[in-house]
């Protein structure tokens, strides 16, 4: 039930395994680059930055915004090579920035359509020439258009990567914890469903010196196993909000703490134990079982 915490499961590097060079990494990292998709939302990022760029006004502030939007949503629905998806979008947004601006600037050269202001030192406006377009786009927009979309990839991809391990896990282990309650009473405590428990029992002992290690939700719901930690020995506890526990659970948690080679357990219920299942617990030496009263009372001491 522990987590793997080899450098292989948290995808760090080995230091034993040496690296391929720089290029023929950059070379696999853009052969698995999804092109399409990251060409078509660099299309669509070079219209709305041309379109804002060759704007007059104060409309040409919201031009800024555009690169990091766009990184932002191709970085929420790629999966790896954050950076490299980045980079192409950037780059490949320039270049089609760059055609759409030098066909502008050839038509209003000739024109057919109106060349826009640009804001030249000493003078308020000056009309652009198709020289002074191109030289305005490029100084202006490789500094805007090339790292920020690769900045919004990166981000966003790394946090969607988070979210899907973190949902991955949460499914591993069968479900989440859930904050109870104010829990000023023992009827308080026997209302918390199986997820709220496993947070109460966990915020109790950890005020009583232990340290929460993790979780699993066992038997189709039926119970929730927490393991923690006390002076360095590792506790086994099954917990249970069935209205009477029976022996059924106390002896699979035995089974499970012997295949597993954990000395100490604990049975722990909101509610009761059968008579049979206390005078079982009370002939084993390795298991505590902790009834809803029991758990209060530990709760307020």
């Amino acid at each position: 039930m522990s987590v793997d915490t080899t450098p292989e499961q948290r995808g760090e590097k080995n230091p034993g395994v040496p690296q391929p060079p720089l290029i023929q990494r950059a070379i696999t990292s853009l052969s698995q680059v999804n092109w399409g998709e990251t060409l078509l939302i660099a299309l669509a990022m070079s219209v709305a930055w041309c379109g804002l760029f060759l704007a007059n006004g104060i409309v040409q502030i919201l031009a800024g915004v555009v690169p990091v939007m766009a990184g932002l949503y191709l970085g929420r629905r790629i999966k790896d090579n954050y950076l490299a998806h980045g980079l192409v979008l950037g780059f490949a947004g320039f270049l089609f920035g760059l055609i759409a601006v030098a066909a502008y600037g050839y038509l209003g050269s000739h024109g057919i359509v109106q060349m826009p202001m640009l804001p030249i030192a000493d003078k308020t406006t000056e009309l652009a020439t198709f020289g002074s377009l191109l030289l305005y786009y490029c100084t202006y927009s490789i500094f805007a258009i090339v790292p920020f979309p690769a900045f919004g990839t990166v981000m966003a991809g790394r946090t969607e990567q988070r979210n899907r391990d973190l949902s991955k896990e949460v499914e591993d282990r069968g479900g989440r914890l859930e904050r109870p309650g104010v829990i000023r009473t023992l009827d308080d405590l026997r209302g918390l469903s199986l997820p709220q428990l496993g947070s109460y029992v966990s915020a109790v002992y950890k005020k009583k010196g232990f340290e929460f290690k993790d979780y699993r939700f066992t038997d189709k719901d039926k119970h929730l196993d927490i393991e923690m930690t006390y002076n360095g020995e590792l506790y086994m506890m099954r917990l249970s909000v069935a209205d009477k526990v029976r022996p059924g659970t106390l002896e699979s948690l035995i089974q499970d703490m012997r295949r597993r080679e954990i000395t100490k357990g604990l049975v722990i219920t909101s509610t009761e134990f059968t008579p049979d299942t206390l005078k079982a617990a009370s002939n084993k030496r390795t298991i505590v079982a902790i009834d809803g009263q029991t758990l209060f009372d530990i709760a307020e001491s």
